[in-house]
């Protein structure tokens, strides 16, 4: 049989978690590969619990972040009417 490629389908698991000392909510978000079952791993998070962010579990295999209702925590673009994107190198308008 050959190797599984993972690039058919993929299922997601997704668990939303009160931490009622905190008064927080976090997601708990694992996925595998539809196919093959085999689980994916997340890259580049830290490991551990963060009640401001984003984690993952000591197996990589679960991302751990931090959600709340909209407009309960304020957000660093709340208030912004719009956001441009420009290609690196390009110049600013006036």
């Amino acid at each position: 049989m050959a190797e599984c490629k993972h690039n058919v389908l993929h299922a997601a698991a997704v668990r939303v978690v009160y931490i009622e000392d905190s008064g927080r909510f976090m997601a708990e978000i694992r996925i595998k590969c539809a196919e093959c079952h085999r689980p994916f791993q997340f890259i580049g998070l830290p490991l551990g619990l963060n009640f401001g962010g984003a984690a993952m579990d000591p197996s990589g295999q679960e991302a751990l972040l931090a959600i709340a209702p909209v407009g309960s925590i304020p957000q660093p673009l709340d208030g912004v009417l719009s956001i441009g994107i420009r290609p690196p190198g390009a110049k600013l308008d006036g």
